[in-house]
């Protein structure tokens, strides 16, 4: 027959004045105390609350500090979930390991990790990974190996990842680290390291970083560079650090581009080279200290001590 016991090791924490273990409510089939290892073993539809967060799993271990006789942290065994509710949003993790450390508030997932986010019954965020650790005190979860983030119309991969909320669990900033790539509607990004900032609408990458940038009409362009930010509230791509833009036939390359979309349509508008920047087309080669290419017309132009070279022009 199942039983609810409130630890009766816990009850004596509290009377010797360490308080914080009191919200530490444990469910299960049964429970064993082994003074030896000071740990607490529960077996069978484990249930244990901890203020707001709620955990479940077939099996738990309560490990105990010999020295300040606090409960330390509480391992779930064989596929671990956990909530919380706040705010009208419900955090999720789903993993075979989950523990969770009552000292600094920290959740650590291990083995096909899930976390996710949801907001009247849709997902806002979906998290997956090989580990994860969220972190209730700062609002931040850290995931690893094999990251995959789904956030609204953003998708990401990557070796690790580090997620900011806000005090409701609201996404502010998202940051990838090691073959970084953002896919968002018909375009991407591949980086080192990329950051989207939810707040600012922006994202920013450096280190060996490829776009591909395709818009509603289809009008396609691919940079290369160090360095890369897009604003999104504006629709501007701005690239630095060996630039290189492939658009239809134009090579175009430079020490900066800025590449200018409407704001509205989302339509490509032109592409700025700022600094000794060249264009290819067609076999011939102009150079110039800046050169726009324009997408509607398409065409470009060169200013400042432009030099043109047009090779095989015949006998």
């Amino acid at each position: 027959m199942k039983r609810k016991i409130i630890n009766l090791l816990l009850i004596l924490y509290m009377v010797s004045g360490i308080a914080y273990a009191a919200s530490l409510s444990v469910e299960s089939d049964t429970q064993e105390f082994k003074d030896s290892d000071k740990k607490i073993y529960l077996e069978g539809n484990v249930k244990v609350k901890s203020g707001d967060a709620n955990v479940l799993s077939p099996r738990a271990v309560v490990e105990v500090d010999p020295k300040s006789n606090k409960v330390n942290k509480v391992e779930f065994k064989e596929n671990a979930y956990s909530y919380q509710l706040k705010d009208g949003k419900k955090h999720e993790i789903k993993a075979q390991i989950l523990e969770m450390s009552l000292l600094n508030k920290v959740f650590s997932a291990q083995g096909n990790t899930l976390s996710s986010i949801t907001e009247n019954d849709k997902p806002v965020v979906i998290v997956t990974a090989d580990r994860q650790e969220y972190n209730k005190t700062t609002s931040t979860m850290k995931a690893f190996g094999n990251v995959n983030i789904i956030y609204k119309d953003v998708e990401t991969y990557s070796n690790q990842a580090i997620v900011e909320l806000n005090d409701k669990n609201d996404v502010k900033i998202i940051h990838l680290i090691g073959n970084a790539k953002l896919h968002q509607g018909k375009s991407k990004i591949n980086a080192k390291k990329l950051t989207y900032n939810n707040i600012k609408q922006e994202a920013i990458a450096t280190g060996n970083v490829y776009s591909d940038i395709t818009t509603e009409d289809n009008k396609r362009i691919e940079v290369w560079s160090d360095y890369q930010s897009y604003d999104k509230r504006v629709n501007v791509v701005s690239a630095s650090g060996s630039t290189k833009i492939k658009y239809e036939d134009y090579l175009a390359t430079g020490p900066k581009v800025n590449v200018y979309g409407d704001k509205k349509t989302g339509k490509l508008n032109n592409a700025v080279f700022l600094g000794r920047s060249k264009i290819e087309t067609k076999g011939r080669t102009i150079e110039a200290d800046r050169i726009t290419i324009s997408m509607n017309p398409k065409d470009f132009k060169a200013e400042g001590h432009v030099k043109s070279t047009i090779p095989n022009i015949g006998n």
